[in-house]
């Protein structure tokens, strides 16, 4: 039995085990699952299983871990197990009836289909190019030398590329410095008090409200503004065509090649342009499902790397191969630098954007032999799965090399899993690499780093643990190089 179909049989599955110790009625292990989620489920794990089950805020959970489980989940008809049921405490981020939010997963589909061609290969060498452009701005501020936030700076500087990749230079230059607080408010507003209830009177939920209708307006005027403009008028965008051929939709003739031009071209089935506030919120879930995760996953790959220094020569030394002085980064010399690319994988699997996945069981199933009752919560850990040494070798151990030739241990299905899987995996995967490894790799040129305290720990208040702020570091600008 798969968890993609309902049978019988799967009432007269075993249950997973519950959880061992003592749990405050209905709340479960809510302290320390809020303290540090990751280490409560690893030491579950450990203890009893690659699968369990716990209550959670009145929720019946259901732990599951393993390559082999997470196919099983991955892979499962959305009628059993649904994403859809399991992030509607989304809809305050996203907009009603957007994303997870949508009537049926149909509808989220063609909600999604237009960006597809937009964030694919014909375009990210454009967007290689901005990122490298903000990267070098945002250092170019800095003093010589001194101390700096890292993940302040980091997450910037992915605003500013992303806003400018994906909604337009206007909205870029409309909403200014105050954008980065802005999301970050955003951000800070899914935390797990929205498992309960997405709309609890708490200061962090009316921040995100806050937020998000500032984020809306400007972009709202953004569209008002170019419905208007004549045929012509377009400023000059991002080269290439994005617009020919959108799954479920006919677009017409697009000059900006930024997310929002695609999704104005683009038409229903029934030939109506995409409602405004469709748009509008499918601008705001891109930007915030791949802002913060970009910027959290650069961050920690800049806090691997100043633990481990000894790679950072030979990370310079493969940028001169491929990237000389002078050159503009483009996705060519990106994908040839292997190194980067294997220590932003590895810092994908030691810290991952995401910590927690989820689906709602819709109807009884079963996942590994273990039966799963309708209206289960299921829930996988990437951070938990990718400290499995059944999977990884030395798992709590920095190895960029795992991913070379002849071990390629993030080969194995549903093996490396930090921006999820199957269906439902991040359509913008590519382009979060390319912006870390741009990011980087302008970094690694201008300025030298050192940790400035003994440690750097996750901090767990929100569902992408990026590194406790302030997460200070010293450096020292390098000697100029031509750029």
């Amino acid at each position: 039995m798969t968890a993609g179909t309902h049978e019988p049989g799967s009432r007269e599955c075993a249950p997973a085990p519950r959880l061992p110790g003592r749990h405050l009625p209905w709340l479960g292990p809510l302290p320390a699952f809020h303290r540090d989620p990751v280490a409560l489920l690893r030491a579950a794990r450990e203890r009893v299983g690659n699968a369990f089950s716990f209550p959670l805020l009145g929720q019946d959970v259901v732990f599951v871990c393993g390559p082999e489980a997470h196919a099983e989940v991955f892979e499962a008809d959305e009628a059993v197990l649904s994403p859809r049921e399991a992030y509607r405490f989304m809809k305050p981020v996203f907009g009603p009836g957007i994303g997870y939010d949508a009537a049926t997963p149909e509808e989220m589909d063609a909600q999604i289909a237009p960006i597809r061609p937009a964030l694919g290969s014909r375009n990210l060498d454009a967007y290689a190019r901005v990122m490298e452009a903000e990267a070098r701005a945002q250092v170019a501020c800095w003093p010589a030398a001194g101390e700096i936030d890292l993940l302040a700076e980091l997450n910037r500087m992915s605003v500013a590329i992303a806003t400018r990749c994906l909604i337009g230079e206007e909205f870029h230059r409309r909403m200014g410095p105050e954008l980065p607080r802005l999301y970050h408010e955003l951000e800070s507003g899914v935390r797990l008090a929205g498992m309960l209830s997405p709309r609890l009177p708490i200061p962090a939920f009316r921040r995100r409200d806050r937020a998000r209708a500032a984020i809306a307006e400007a972009i709202g005027e953004v569209i008002a503004e170019r419905r208007c403009r004549r045929p012509g008028d377009e400023p000059a965008g991002l080269p290439g065509s994005a617009s020919a051929g959108l799954p479920g939709c006919v677009s017409g003739a697009v000059r900006e090649q930024d997310m929002l031009a695609v999704l104005l071209a683009a038409r229903t089935e029934d030939g109506r342009p995409l409602p405004d506030p469709v748009v509008t919120g499918i601008l705001i879930g891109m930007i915030f499902a791949g802002q913060h995760t970009s910027a959290v996953l650069a961050a920690w790959t800049g806090v691997l790397l100043m633990r481990h220094p000894q790679y950072v020569p030979r990370l310079r030394a493969e940028q001169e191969e491929v990237w000389p002085p002078g050159s503009r980064l483009g996705t060519g010399a990106l994908h040839r630098m292997e190194l980067l690319d294997s220590c932003v994988r590895e810092a994908e699997r030691l810290h991952p954007p995401l910590i927690l996945l989820m689906r709602k069981a819709l109807r009884d199933t079963a996942i590994r032999g273990h039966r799963v009752p309708a209206g289960s919560l299921v829930m996988i850990s990437p951070a938990v799965a990718h400290r499995m040494p059944e999977v990884f070798r030395d798992p709590d151990r920095f190895d960029p090399s795992r991913y070379g030739a002849g071990r390629c241990e993030h080969r194995r299905p549903y093996g490396l899993i930090g921006f999820g899987g199957g269906k439902h995996r991040c359509i913008g995967l590519a382009f979060a690499y390319l912006q870390v490894k741009a990011a980087w790799s302008v970094l690694l040129r201008e300025v030298d780093l050192w940790p400035a305290e003994s440690g750097y720990a996750p901090d767990y208040s929100t569902f992408v643990p990026a590194p406790k702020a302030p997460c200070t570091v010293r450096y020292r600008k390098r000697s100029a190089e031509p750029s």
